[in-house]
């Protein structure tokens, strides 16, 4: 009889401590991934200048990179809208374009950054597309007009995957969209990127 109580008591305690184990998981997983992920975002920017700087003066400014970094995006950005400049840019870039491999990468890094936060956004429209009979996915239209490329009455729709940074491209009739009723895009892509889990605002 005593050894049936106590081992009852032990099998509940012992689910309790792993519920408490997973509770704690799932608590502390999230803020550790996040801490550390900043963490080597921090040294990769703040490392190289860290290194420069310390070779000249012989100590350290924790730091001194993330903030040189920040003021020479911040002045790019700035001088990219002065006239003179612009054009510099555009010169440099145009000799990007004439090497095979390097046009290559950078056009398409340019693209997805351009997607995101340049002045022409493309992940603006959320739709949710008919992929086959009864499927539906979440997706962005990129471009409403493939006129140079076919004569198919279609437009092309970006579908990101979940718990990932890639996707996959969709050319699909203006028939099979529907427009999303409403929300924030930024929240509509974390909800789609978090596989659905994450509450649309």
């Amino acid at each position: 009889m005593y050894l049936n109580y106590f081992m009852a008591r032990f099998q509940l305690n012992f689910k309790s401590l792993i519920n408490y184990f997973l509770r704690g998981v799932f608590i502390i997983a999230p803020i550790f991934g996040t801490v550390y992920a900043i963490f080597k975002l921090f040294l990769i920017i703040d490392t190289p200048l860290q290194d420069v700087f310390y070779s000249i003066f012989h100590f350290r400014i924790y730091g001194l990179g993330i903030v040189s970094f920040t003021i020479i995006i911040i002045l790019v950005g700035y001088f990219a809208s002065n006239i003179f400049f612009n054009a510099v840019l555009k010169k440099m870039e145009a000799l990007l374009f004439k090497l095979p491999l390097v046009k290559e990468i950078y056009k398409a890094l340019r693209d997805i950054f351009g997607a995101f936060v340049s002045d022409k956004k493309k992940f603006e429209k959320p739709v949710i597309a008919e992929v086959s009979e009864g499927i539906f996915r979440i997706g962005f239209i990129t471009n409403e007009n493939l006129s140079d490329i076919t004569d198919l009455d279609v437009i092309a729709v970006y579908f990101p995957f979940s718990y990932a940074f890639t996707g996959e491209l969709i050319l699909m009739h203006h028939s099979k969209i529907t427009p999303v009723k409403s929300g924030k895009v930024s929240d509509i892509m974390k909800y789609v990127i978090s596989g659905g889990i994450i509450e649309k605002n």
